[in-house]
């Protein structure tokens, strides 16, 4: 490379006119680092896809989060150089992007880098300063280690995975953005949070792409029964073609009673065979719906907590103590399915190459340009919009 700046397209997000809605732009940028430091790679971004994280944090009011940036953490592409002491790609290879992770933490050191205790400040703040706007302004980036929005970045070597020989062609690295976060959080809440058995009822609550990787993962698994739950028709039809035997739309239950979690429980455990429902996978974050699968647990049987909490008052939910005791019910949260990306993505891959993984069946692709269309379209029919620069 001879230019020492480089011009840059990307999906930009600045402070939201509304509380939880982003506002997005997309823009052309400079790129001035083209030599990438130690520890960090050159990526030159052709699809990411969008998650409900980009969604939440571009949704943060101006207080909470550095604006401009561009985020994006579901990224894929190609390697165009690389930084001092980088040894696990080289100029060319095809790669998808994940999570990063400070690598020194007693978590990081323990084989549990998604539970850094750096990960916030690793990941979410975008306070690296890696583009320049026509204006002037500079826009935040280093977003999970990557900001795959703009479409071409500077990228943490801990966010990649070498994907050679596995996506060796822009089609299936279109296609492949979404398993390095939403997907691998799913399917990994059910193969390694859950370690679900044949023998074992699973539920999913919400069906976007983290529950629907849930219902994939959970038929991968053999389980016996795999119950989804949602309010839409549709997601509930997809469900049910990828693996759910058991479904049910909430959307005939009035969320707003006293009775809501009570009336849910009783309606899932008379879905459960034998009443037994031994995993709740939860990815709406809807406290009343939490607190409805808490209750319909089984003897030992376990709560992961995946969405993000939605409060308005309160966070908080009522624990029958006595019934969470006696029945010895369990609780966990959990972030992007206790994955190591690098060992788990390929393990997707593969599982789509054989046909058990179908994900492309609630995919959509947009031009980049037409981001802030793609974000309306999650609200209702489109399950994973992906951007292509």
């Amino acid at each position: 490379m001879t230019t020492q700046t480089q011009s840059v397209t990307a999906v930009v997000a600045y402070p939201p006119a509304e509380p939880g809605k982003p506002t997005l732009k997309h823009e052309t940028l400079t790129l001035s680092q083209l030599r990438p430091q130690a520890g960090e790679v050159l990526v030159r971004i052709i699809a990411v896809g969008i998650c409900h994280t980009d969604v939440y944090v571009g949704g943060l009011p101006a207080e909470a989060m550095s604006y401009p940036s561009a985020l994006g953490h579901e990224g894929s592409g190609y390697v165009e150089a690389v930084g001092p002491g980088v040894t696990s790609v080289a100029v060319g290879d095809p790669v998808l992007l994940s999570y990063t992770y400070c690598g020194e933490c007693d978590l990081c050191t323990d084989s549990m880098p998604i539970y850094c205790q750096k990960f916030n400040e690793e990941n979410i703040g975008c306070v690296s300063k890696v583009w320049t706007t026509e204006d002037g302004k500079e826009v935040g980036g280093k977003f999970f280690g990557q900001s795959s929005f703009a479409s071409l970045s500077v990228v943490d070597e801990k966010s990649i995975v070498n994907v050679k020989g596995l996506a060796d062609n822009e089609e299936d690295l279109k296609k492949y953005c979404p398993l390095g976060c939403g997907l691998m959080t799913g399917s990994g809440a059910v193969i390694n949070v859950a370690a679900a058995k044949p023998s074992d009822v699973v539920l999913v609550t919400g069906l976007g792409a983290v529950g629907l990787a849930a219902i994939m993962a959970a038929k991968i698994q053999g389980c016996r029964a795999i119950i989804a739950v949602d309010r839409i028709d549709s997601r509930l039809a997809i469900a049910k073609e990828l693996g759910a035997t058991h479904t049910y739309n909430t959307s005939g239950l009035d969320i707003s009673s006293d009775s809501y979690a009570t009336d849910l429980a009783a309606k899932l455990k008379n879905i459960a065979p034998d009443g037994k429902l031994n995993y709740a996978i939860d990815t709406t974050g809807v406290l009343p719906v939490i607190n409805a699968q808490i209750k319909a647990l089984s003897k030992r049987g376990k709560l992961i907590q995946i969405g993000i909490p939605i409060t308005n008052a309160t966070s908080s939910i009522p624990l029958d103590m006595q019934d969470f005791f006696h029945v010895t019910k369990r609780m966990e949260t959990n972030f992007l399915g206790d994955c190591l990306a690098k060992e788990f993505v390929p393990r997707m891959i593969q599982w789509h190459k054989e046909g058990k993984f179908p994900f492309d069946k609630f995919i959509k692709f947009y031009d980049a340009r037409d981001a802030a269309q793609a974000l309306e379209d999650m609200k209702t029919e489109v399950i994973k919009p992906i951007l292509i620069h």
